[in-house]
C-alpha cells in the first residue's frame, strides 16, 4: 500500500495567538504561552487525495504541550497546499530546535509521518535594569537601550501619569538598540556559529522587539500582559524628538489586538530593513575584525545601531528606506576589535497592491459571502498558495470586525488551488449571532481589510549563511500605514466594500 503522498516543504512557523500575527521569521519564543504551530501541508503527487486526516502527533520537547485536534479535507487536490495549524503552550519549553511529529492520512493509504524542526528561543526580561536577554542554543542576546518612536503623548513612563494608566498599543518603530552576544562556547577563527544555524543574529533582536510589543498590546487592551506572557514591561526609552500616528482600532477588542499586531510588525520590520537582508552587522563586522592570534577566542560582539526614516513613512509593502549607522565590536580572550557602517538601507519585502473581488450588494442569508483576494509582486506576477499567511479583518457597521484566514488552496469556495487567487466563504449566520449578542447591525456597509506576510522558503539543504539571507514574516501587504505625523491617526484603509441586505 502506498503512502499518503503529503508534505511540509516549508517549516513550520509561529502565529501569535491574541494578534493572529506571524512571529518575527515564525519563530516560537516562550515568553509567549500561546502560539499557534502553523504550516502548510502539500499533496506532493500528481492525483487528487480523498479524506485527508492531519495531526500532530507530539514535539520533542516535553515543556511543548500541543492542543491535541484533528483536520479533515475530504479532497485535497493535486500540487494543492493546505494552512493548518494547532495551539500550542510553550511556557514550559526550553530554546532549541525542535523536532514536531506531523501525521497525515488518506484513503486507500499508508499514514505517512513527517519531522520538521521549530526554532525555539526564550527571551526575558530582567524588571531592574530593564534589559531583554533572548537565548538559544549558540548563546545569548542581550539587547538593551532600547529607543523607539512611539505614538504622541503615549510615551511617558506609565509612573509619570494619572492612576490607572496604561500603555499605548504602539506602534513602536525602533530607534537606537544596543545589541551584545555571548557565544556559547567562544569560538575561533572569523564566524561563529549562527542562531539554529539559520537566521541571522537580528532576528533574535527583532523577535525582542516584536515580545515587547505583544507584550504591550495585551497589557494595554485588558492590563493582564503578564497573565499571558513570561514576561513583563515594554520599553524603557524612547526618542522623544519624534511621534507618529496611532492606528485607528475602531470595534471590539480582539480586532483592536489584531490591527496594533499588524502595525508592530510593520514598525519592527524597520529593523529588519535597517540591518540589510543579505547579511546582518555581525556577519559584516566578523569579516572586517578577523582575529589575528592563533589562540584568539571570540567570547563576545556588540552592535550599537541608530535608525532614521527619510521617507516619513513604513508602509507593508513599499520600498521604503531606513538610515542606519552602526558600530560592530568584537571582544576575544586577548584584544577587541571594531568597524563601524553609516549607510540607507531599503526594504525589499515588497508587493504592487491588493485587488479584492465582492458583490456590490449581497444578501447575507444567501449563502456564504465569497471574497476573493490577489497579492500583486512588483513583476506583474502573484504571491500563490504557500508563499503567504494572509487574512481579512470584516468591519460591521458598527465597528465589529470579524478575523478570516484566506486560502489558495482550491477547496471550497476557492476555485483553484496556487492560482494566486486568495478566497473566503463567510457564513453570515454565526456573523448574525455575534452581532444580537452587542445589538449590532447586520444591514449596511461592510468594509473589508486584507493582511499578508510573506513565509520563510529556505529549504534544509541550503548552507546556513545562504538560508540567514531567506527571512519570513514581513508584512508585504497591509491595510495600515504607519507615518509620523501624530495628529493623524494611523490610515486604517479599507479595499472593499459591500453592502450587506436582508
Amino acid at each position: 500500500m502506498a503512502t499518503t503522498p503529503m508534505d511540509i516543504k516549508k517549516r513550520p512557523f509561529s502565529i501569535e495567538y491574541y494578534t493572529k500575527t506571524m512571529l518575527p521569521d515564525g519563530i516560537f519564543d516562550t515568553a509567549l504561552k500561546r502560539q499557534y504551530i502553523t504550516c502548510y501541508y502539500t499533496n506532493t503527487s500528481g492525483n487528487d487525495l480523498a479524506n485527508v486526516t492531519l495531526y500532530v502527533e507530539g514535539v520533542s520537547d516535553p515543556g511543548i504541550t500541543v492542543l491535541a485536534q484533528t483536520h479533515t479535507f475530504p479532497v485535497v487536490k493535486a500540487g494543492a497546499s493546505v494552512n493548518v495549524r494547532w495551539l500550542g503552550n510553550f511556557e514550559m519549553g526550553s530554546p532549541g530546535k525542535k523536532l514536531v511529529s506531523f501525521i497525515a492520512m488518506a484513503d486507500g493509504m499508508e499514514s505517512k509521518r513527517t519531522l520538521k524542526n521549530i526554532f525555539v528561543s526564550q527571551t526575558r526580561r530582567d524588571p531592574v535594569t530593564g534589559d531583554y536577554t533572548c537565548t538559544i542554543e549558540e548563546g545569548v542576546l542581550k539587547v538593551s537601550g532600547l529607543q523607539v518612536i512611539g505614538p504622541k503623548e503615549e510615551w511617558r513612563s506609565c509612573k509619570d501619569k494619572q492612576d490607572k494608566c496604561k500603555p499605548s498599543m504602539g506602534p513602536w518603530i525602533p530607534s537606537k538598540v544596543t545589541m551584545a552576544f555571548h557565544a556559547n562556547p567562544p569560538y575561533a577563527g572569523i564566524h561563529g556559529d549562527l542562531p539554529f544555524s539559520d537566521p541571522w543574529w537580528k532576528v533574535l533582536a527583532w523577535i525582542v522587539f516584536a515580545i515587547a510589543s505583544i507584550v504591550a498590546i495585551v497589557a494595554a487592551a485588558d492590563g493582564e500582559g503578564t497573565a499571558s506572557t513570561s514576561v513583563g514591561g515594554t520599553f524603557d526609552e524612547t526618542t522623544g524628538d519624534v511621534d507618529c500616528c496611532t492606528p485607528s482600532a475602531e470595534g471590539t477588542l480582539d480586532d483592536g489586538l489584531t490591527i496594533a499586531g499588524v502595525a508592530s510588525a510593520i514598525a519592527t520590520g524597520a529593523l529588519i530593513v535597517g540591518l540589510s537582508d543579505e547579511a546582518d552587522p555581525w556577519w559584516r563586522g566578523q569579516e572586517k575584525t578577523p582575529p589575528v592570534g592563533k589562540s584568539e577566542k571570540t567570547h563576545a560582539e556588540r552592535v550599537v545601531a541608530e535608525f532614521r526614516y527619510p521617507g516619513g513613512a513604513l508602509i507593508a509593502g513599499a520600498a521604503y528606506p531606513v538610515e542606519v549607522a552602526w558600530k560592530y565590536q568584537r571582544f576575544t580572550n586577548v584584544d577587541t576589535y571594531a568597524y563601524s557602517v553609516a549607510e540607507t538601507q531599503t526594504n525589499t519585502h515588497i508587493s504592487d497592491g491588493v485587488e479584492i473581488s465582492v458583490p456590490a450588494t449581497y444578501n447575507a442569508f444567501s449563502g456564504p459571502l465569497i471574497i476573493e483576494t490577489k497579492f500583486l509582486k512588483t513583476d506583474q506576477a502573484v504571491f500563490k498558495g504557500d508563499e503567504l499567511y494572509a487574512f481579512i479583518l470584516l468591519r460591521s457597521p458598527d465597528g465589529m470586525h470579524f478575523y478570516f484566514m484566506l486560502a489558495d488552496d482550491g477547496i471550497r469556495y476557492d476555485a483553484k488551488a496556487n492560482d494566486g487567487v486568495y478566497t473566503i466563504g463567510i457564513p453570515f449566520e454565526k456573523i448574525y449571532r455575534e452581532l444580537l449578542k452587542r445589538h449590532f447591525r447586520l444591514e449596511g456597509t461592510w468594509k473589508i481589510y486584507a493582511f499578508a506576510q510573506d513565509v520563510n522558503d529556505a529549504t534544509p539543504d541550503m548552507l546556513p549563511e545562504i538560508a540567514a539571507q531567506h527571512i519570513g514574516g514581513m508584512m508585504v501587504a497591509s491595510a495600515i500605514d504607519i507615518n509620523f505625523d501624530p495628529s493623524l491617526p494611523c490610515p486604517l484603509k479599507a479595499q472593499a466594500t459591500v453592502n450587506i441586505v436582508t
